[in-house]
């Protein structure tokens, strides 16, 4: 039996246990605390988890490859805090001031009408078509009604683009946070991925039916993108306006101040662009001067559809998903060739912009049609038709 005294102490062992128990429960307590105060919430966790289950994430190749980290973010979150600039006050420059002087060829001129006469041939209208072929070994040129401004369809997002990485050059976007939305803007041509760039890149948001003051505000932060351009003899273009449907915010046509800005709903006010100006920046991103060396190049890496895709997309018949390959310009070219691009369709025109390379370096060239009718949208042969013509006559004439 223990005296008072004794019975006050504990045994050394019991004592260390003791002491070890309360420090290692203070150490789980703290490590709850720092994972509960740093984790995400509930809903942005699910969010994530479904971005990353609907989302194809691209990894580029190197040297110049990006995070493919998805991440969920609110369209105006990717502006650095560390720069504050109004809008208004912001006079962005794109950095080739005027476009390079292209000297007409006879024998790429040649090359041109015959495949407008193609057209004519399988009873397409000519009207409605324009077409501009660069040799970007020559600095040559031929050309089909290629000043006619046109409706691009998806085209355009190869200037938001542009416009997107200036900013990031610029330090006003964070380009990690836009990665996922980039990819699949240029890869799978997604309206909903485009809709996030579009308010990034002009910090304005669509769905309300704005009025007065606040609606010019913000028919001026879309028009911002539209003065990148012209300032740069980008003369009438508009590329302000998105392209629907957008499905994640169930805007499945223009509404409230995206209708607004159209104008009068019998002419409506739509995007527009030349064949001539869409080649010009299609040859300033593959000269490595839109913008920066280092940008140009992440934009050629995205542009650019692997040997991979062309042969998977080649015969896909999946009507329910864009496809690049099939009924546009690469289908019909050889697998091991460079291409880069961006199509554009709708149901009523047929439209693509491409860089096409061989593999010796040999032949470089730039091909643009435009096909503004529903005959074109419709009609799946005859761009690889055109394309496979060019390629031959290209490849054929540097061989002699």
């Amino acid at each position: 039996m223990l005296s008072k005294k004794q019975s006050n102490k504990l045994p050394p062992v019991q004592f260390l246990g003791i002491v070890t128990g309360v420090v290692l429960v203070i150490t789980l307590t703290g490590v709850a605390i720092a994972r509960r105060n740093n984790s995400p919430s509930e809903e942005t966790t699910l969010a994530n988890k479904q971005e990353r289950g609907n989302v194809k994430v691209e990894t580029l190749p190197p040297p110049l490859a990006l995070s493919s980290e998805a991440v969920q973010i609110s369209p105006t979150t990717g502006s650095s805090s560390a720069v504050q600039v109004e809008q208004d006050n912001l006079q962005l420059a794109y950095n080739v001031p005027s476009s390079q002087n292209f000297n007409e060829s006879k024998k790429l001129q040649a090359i041109v009408n015959e495949l407008v006469q193609t057209a004519a041939d399988k009873k397409l209208p000519t009207k409605p078509l324009s077409i501009t072929l660069i040799n970007t070994k020559t600095s040559e040129y031929g050309a089909y009604q290629q000043e006619k401004l046109r409706f691009p369809a998806s085209v355009v997002k190869t200037f938001w683009l542009v416009y997107f990485y200036e900013k990031v050059q610029k330090g006003l976007l964070n380009e990690a946070s836009f990665v996922t939305y980039i990819n699949k803007m240029i890869k799978e041509s997604d309206n909903n991925s485009a809709s996030v760039i579009v308010d990034a890149i002009t910090e304005t948001q669509s769905g309300s039916d704005l009025t007065g003051e606040e609606y010019e505000n913000w028919l001026n932060q879309r028009k911002q993108v539209n003065k990148y351009f012209q300032r740069a003899g980008y003369e009438n273009i508009n590329v302000n306006q998105k392209t629907f449907p957008i499905t994640n915010i169930k805007l499945f046509e223009p509404k409230g101040a995206d209708l607004k800005m159209r104008g009068n709903p019998e002419k409506p006010i739509r995007n527009k662009l030349s064949a001539k100006q869409t080649a010009r920046l299609l040859y300033e991103i593959y000269s490595n001067q839109a913008v920066s060396v280092e940008q140009s190049q992440r934009m050629a890496n995205l542009l650019t559809i692997d040997p991979q895709t062309r042969l998977t997309k080649k015969d896909d018949q999946d009507t329910e998903h864009f496809n690049p390959v099939r009924g546009f310009l690469s289908e019909s070219l050889p697998s091991n060739i460079y291409f880069g691009a961006k199509a554009g369709w709708t149901s009523f025109t047929r439209n693509e912009a491409a860089y096409i390379a061989t593999p010796d370096g040999k032949v470089g060239y730039i091909l643009v049609v435009f096909g503004e009718d529903k005959a074109y949208a419709y009609d799946w042969k005859i761009f690889p038709k055109m394309s496979k013509m060019v390629y031959e006559k290209m490849t054929k004439a540097t061989a002699k």
